[in-house]
């Protein structure tokens, strides 16, 4: 099976060079990131101190590292260390290269042997952080080879991930030596307890910390403040066509909706035509914020966010949230809106996703399976303040019942660098 998951990784390297020479953007950016990468960290890095390497994902994964970072940077301790940050995909390296309190950062070579003798030759680290699972076994088994330690903290972990089938014997080997793995909850613990796991314990979510850090720090938004006006206001955050499609049909068949709401949509897709394909199918005129001003936007009652990154200060406005991918397993970030105090709603498929669970077992959010629902749940809130009060209360209790879990990867990652 090793022979096979080399094999594996040289193909899929040879399938996204194969798709950037034919025209997709995010495959091109991925392989012309990693050309040459041994003389671009050469040229780069310097060697001098101690390094801590972390390495994440995508963007959303480095969203759950920032926190620790600032931390690591905060203490005396570590004042002779520099921060190597690596990152998997386009979209992480692209929106974050430019981090100021990373000394440096660069992509992942992929994972072959000859890449990961070199690349931890070149970086030298003192220690490796890995955010959730990007599980790379070359990576891991020469790190574990040269005593380097290492942990992986947002681990989340269930019974029918590949990991745990018995043709991959050996890749459990390997986790069984990471010399750390930080959990998001007890299930994930007792699953690799199942396993024969013994280096594992529960630190929780460092995403709770982080929203709680971006809520204090958010900035207002005068032209939110003229759309909503004295209303209350739902919020389609990072939406799909399920979730708009669903809202469209509320809003045609609920005709006083207008009594009570302001609505934003901001979908997940704002390329192409999109953004004009749901104006077009609104039963109501909608304004685009590209487009607003303090003139006009009072004039309506729906708004569609068309661009990227303003969705998580919205949400100190919301009194309501609908989040997207929901309904395919792919939740998108329910946490950003509980911070704010927004009663949430999305779709009933996440089981990936253990944050939507627990906020529905928390009483501040509601699954829907449908659009019936959808209204049952949203004329609920409208007609029932004191609901729809206690759902915002709980929601944002959640967040801050849950906080935390970065001193806790903190202290282990102290504890790590003082045996090296």
């Amino acid at each position: 099976m090793k022979a096979f998951y080399n094999i594996g990784i040289r193909s899929y390297s040879f399938g996204v060079k194969l798709a950037g020479i034919f025209g997709n953007s995010k495959a091109k950016k991925w392989s012309t990131g990693r050309k040459d990468w041994r003389k671009t960290i050469k040229n780069q890095f310097s060697s001098e101190g101690e390094n801590i390497w972390i390495h994440t994902t995508s963007l959303g994964e480095f969203e759950q590292v920032k926190p620790l970072i600032e931390k690591i940077k905060g203490d005396s301790s570590f004042a002779k260390h520099k921060i190597v940050v690596t990152f998997f995909s386009p979209s992480g390296y692209e929106n974050s290269k430019n981090y100021d309190l990373a000394d440096f950062t660069f992509y992942l070579p992929i994972d072959t042997k000859k890449n990961s003798t070199d690349f931890i030759q070149l970086i030298n680290p003192s220690i490796a952080i890995f955010v959730k699972y990007d599980f790379w076994f070359n990576y891991l088994a020469l790190l574990q080879k040269k005593e380097i330690p290492h942990l992986f903290f947002g681990c989340n972990f269930r019974e029918n991930q590949i990991y745990f089938k018995s043709i991959n014997k050996w890749q459990i080997e390997i986790l069984q030596k990471i010399n750390r793995l930080c959990t998001l909850n007890q299930r994930s613990l007792d699953v690799l307890k199942k396993h024969g796991f013994s280096n594992m314990q529960i630190s929780g979510d460092t995403r709770f910390d982080k929203v709680i850090q971006n809520a204090n720090r958010c900035q207002p938004i005068a032209l939110i403040e003229h759309f909503k006006q004295n209303k209350k206001l739902l919020i389609l955050g990072s939406s799909w066509e399920k979730e708009e499609d669903i809202l469209m049909r509320y809003l045609k068949e609920n005709k006083n909706w207008k009594e009570h709401l302001k609505i934003i949509f901001a979908p997940h897709n704002i390329y192409g035509n999109h953004v004009s394909e749901i104006i077009q199918k609104l039963p109501i005129k909608a304004l685009k914020f590209s487009e607003a001003n303090e003139g006009n936007i009072q004039d309506f009652d729906v708004l569609i966010i068309d661009n990227i990154g303003m969705l998580s200060n919205l949400y100190q406005y919301g009194n309501i949230s609908f989040i997207g991918g929901g309904f395919t397993n792919r939740l998108h970030n329910i946490l950003e809106a509980a911070t704010f105090s927004n009663a949430l709603l999305y779709g009933n498929n996440h089981a990936k996703f253990p944050e939507g669970k627990q906020l529905i077992e928390a009483n501040g959010a509601f699954a829907i399976k449908d659009a019936n629902q959808f209204s049952k749940h949203l004329n609920g809130f409208l007609e029932d303040n004191e609901l729809l009060e206690k759902t915002q209360r709980n929601a944002k209790a959640f967040i801050y019942n849950n906080k935390g879990a970065t001193d806790i990867v903190f202290e282990e990652v102290k504890r790590m660098i003082s045996k090296c």
